[in-house]
């Protein structure tokens, strides 16, 4: 399902920032959580089952004083598993979160890309391209059939921006 969402942040700019993939503590709500279908295609490829705790979220390790993304390469910034990496690594800083009317699309305002092209074109082409694409059969299947992908951030509302709410998706 990754392979079909378009990056918003350049590579470029993922590949120099210091905020992604590090967390405050080793079970922060912000680590990424893998849907059923991810985690069974995941665990081919991975060796160990520890990788995962007992609610879908990876698992942090402790290096250096902080706790990152245990697929994370500290020193270049890379992801071990990019190429299969997990539904909400790709649509970050673009965050689902749950509401009374239904799910809600929302941008994180931590990201230096994001704080960068607040008010741009290219951050409302990106919004415009999100909608199109949450309204399309295969997308909201997949999320039907992984709703654990749609939190609850409602403790974060203070470090995102809400953008738009999901037509046709109740979970």
């Amino acid at each position: 399902m990754t392979e079909h969402i378009k990056q918003f942040v350049p590579s470029r700019v993922c590949l120099q920032c210091d905020g992604c993939c590090r967390f405050k503590s080793a079970d922060s709500p912000w680590r990424p959580k893998l849907g059923p279908e991810e985690s069974a295609g995941l665990a081919h490829k991975i060796t160990g089952q520890d990788w995962l705790d007992d609610d879908g979220h990876v698992r942090a390790l402790r290096s250096c004083g902080e706790n990152l993304c245990r697929f994370f390469n500290p020193g270049d910034h890379t992801c071990q598993i990019y190429d299969n990496r997990p539904f909400e690594c790709a649509l970050y800083p673009f965050v689902l979160s749950r509401s009374p009317e239904g799910v809600d699309v929302y941008v994180h305002l931590s990201c230096p890309y994001v704080q960068d092209t607040q008010g741009s074109a290219v951050l409302e082409e990106y919004i415009g391209y999100l909608k199109g694409y949450f309204q399309t059969t295969a997308v909201l299947d997949f999320l039907g059939r992984n709703a654990a992908l749609v939190h609850d951030y409602s403790t974060f509302f203070s470090e995102l921006q809400h953008l738009f709410t999901i037509k046709g998706l109740r979970l």
